[in-house]
């Protein structure tokens, strides 16, 4: 065996030495990824009573295994539950999942709105979709009437048993508006056994009209018919203004003069990262055909239009997708079932019947705000609409509907018209400016909320009738607040807010101002209303587990990285001392100084 000179040795020794020293100085980072816990906020309402303690130690146990359980809602929290009896005093970010779980002494009597919502603008020709969530009790048995009136005209009625002492339902009706815009939508829920107007609840909303087309691209990564005669519905509409792009080979598309690429999003993972360009972002629904061929950059960029933008994303299947980038999007487990004759699909939300014969069956959506659309005979889901970041993903598993257009329902193209049309209102607008209250009284006080959503850094300023309203920022980013005062007479004011940003935006929106306009009766806004307007979901101590379920369902761990330097490690002088001192000996024992 040859022994190392001591010569070599001791360079070699010297080299190491000088290796640690120079990797000392550099400091290098190594990143490390793997799974982490999401930060879920646990708050308890100030002055709640002492039954919200018991609640917090259940959730504790329960989650404190699976998620990271902190007593306050911090920037990082990926989702909080508030346990209380109450609306909270202070802000909280529009795009944080709140949950809640409401403590009351006694169970809540009288029928109340806990939401309402309606479109902000809806085009010439087009009915109000207006969409309630109501709470109350009085006993099994109990009746409750939702109406809804616009112009002191009743347009809409629902009538509702009331099974128990406190129970939740939803109200949805297609409204006509009366009259000129806009529109004072009134609504109202009576509980004719309560004693006068105690079982009585008014909320209002204001809806202007729309006169810009909704704003639709098709994307077809490779012919076919499903997506072409969804496309031919919506060009016979007037209200859409609608753009289209159809690869039908490597390198050969055929597109219309305004349609958009979407690469433009690829390979940008954070939103800080960049903005989304202005052609992206004046779009409001993308429908995408050819599944199978879509690339991985277009799938990309879908979830991040709707993440970001907060748009809807349409897919209109034609065949099953086993594989490929478009799984990222399907939901997973999905079936295939092929009838001898074309069945007509149970709806769901009022959506026009329509028939087909080959089905793609989804799974159950497990998210509280998942929605079946359409289904087939024995409840299998066809048409999902699925929550996706700020937006929406719908998708239809209709695959032949397209074949059955002109039967006798006709419901093809009135379905997807209203579709379509539904998603293109509720994508949110550059500039949110919301009113409160929305139709005001002479000389009342209003309250004007404007949300910046593609350049939240932006100046932006507000002005009523040529009055500036001073506007000042919350603590979520993009987020302005102001008062003004009603006019003294009856009419409309006009606000007008823009933005001096990288694109600049101005919108302009009409206040109404009238005689006789109702309060609302309640006077506590009901906890339950947090949980409504951020994605969550409202429970009862005795109802625990269904929250648990749901947090462990819809609020996942995401990837923890972590950075470490090695060299700042104390121990890394042991190595270098040894190096230094044994070449030290070896050029002492060959005489070397």
């Amino acid at each position: 065996m040859t022994r190392m000179r001591p010569g070599l040795a001791a360079a070699l020794l010297r080299t190491v030495a000088a290796a640690i020293a120079i990797a000392g100085v550099v400091d290098p980072a190594v990143k490390t990824a793997g799974a982490g816990r999401a930060r879920v906020a646990v708050v308890t309402a100030p002055q709640a009573s002492p039954a919200a303690g018991r609640v917090r130690a259940q959730l504790v146990a329960a989650l404190g295994a699976s998620h990271e359980l902190v007593p306050h809602v911090t920037s990082d929290s990926a989702a909080a539950i508030l346990i209380g009896d109450r609306y909270p005093d202070e802000s909280i970010a529009a795009d944080l999942p709140v949950s809640t779980v409401t403590i009351a002494a006694n169970p809540q009597r009288r029928v109340r709105i806990v939401t309402l919502s309606a479109p902000r603008e809806v085009p010439a020709g087009t009915a109000i979709h207006v969409d309630a969530e109501l709470e109350g009790g009085g006993g099994t048995g109990a009746s409750a009437d939702f109406t809804v009136s616009i112009g002191g005209l009743e347009v809409g009625r629902i009538s509702h048993r009331v099974a128990g002492e406190r129970e939740r339902w939803r109200a949805a009706l297609d409204v006509v508006p009366v009259g000129e815009p806009p529109w004072i939508v009134r609504a109202a829920v009576t509980q004719p056994e309560g004693p006068g107007s105690a079982g009585m609840d008014v909320a209002h909303t204001v809806v202007g009209l729309r006169r810009e087309p909704l704003a639709v691209q098709f994307y077809e990564a490779r012919p076919g018919w499903a997506a072409t005669f969804v496309r031919r519905a919506l060009e016979s509409d007037a209200r859409f203004r609608v753009e289209s792009i159809s690869v039908s080979s490597r390198g050969v598309a055929t597109r219309t003069p305004g349609s958009r690429e979407l690469s433009a999003l690829a390979g940008v993972r954070q939103v800080s990262d960049t903005r989304l360009t202005p052609q992206l972002d004046s779009l409001e629904v993308i429908i995408v055909g050819g599944l199978d061929r879509l690339s991985a950059t277009e799938v990309r960029a879908l979830d991040r239009f709707m993440r970001e933008r907060g748009g809807a994303v349409v897919l209109v299947a034609d065949a099953r997708v086993d594989a490929g980038p478009a799984r990222e999007l399907m939901p997973p487990r999905a079936t295939e079932r092929l009838l001898e004759r074309p069945a007509t699909l149970a709806m769901t939300a009022g959506a026009a019947p329509f028939e087909a014969s080959e089905l793609l069956l989804f799974p159950p959506p497990a998210g509280i705000e998942g929605e079946v659309i359409a289904a087939a005979a024995d409840g299998s889901p066809v048409v999902l609409s699925l929550p996706r970041g700020r937006g929406r993903l719908f998708i239809s598993g209709a695959m032949d509907a397209w074949r059955y257009r002109m039967s006798e329902t006709r419901g093809f193209d009135r379905f997807w018209q209203a579709a379509v049309a539904a998603f293109a209102l509720g994508a949110p607008p550059p500039i949110d400016v919301r009113i409160s209250p929305p139709a005001l009284r002479p000389l009342e006080r209003g309250l004007i909320s404007v949300r910046l959503r593609s350049d939240p850094g932006a100046a932006v300023s507000a002005s009523v009738d040529g009055e500036p309203i001073r506007l000042w920022p919350e603590s979520e980013a993009g987020l302005y607040r102001g008062r003004f005062t009603a006019r003294k007479t009856s009419g409309r004011m006009s606000i007008e807010v823009t933005s001096a940003g990288y694109r600049p935006y101005s919108v302009r929106r009409a206040v109404i101002v009238q005689e006789g306009v109702e309060e609302p009766v309640r006077k506590d806004v009901p906890l339950s209303l947090l949980a409504a307007s951020h994605r969550g979901i409202d429970v009862t101590p005795e109802r625990l587990d269904e929250l648990e379920r749901f947090v462990r369902a819809t609020i996942t761990a995401p990837e923890a990285g972590a950075v470490t330097r090695p060299l700042r490690s104390i121990w890394w002088l042991v190595p270098f001392g040894a190096c230094l001192s044994a070449e030290w000996w070896i050029r002492r024992r060959r005489g070397h100084r």
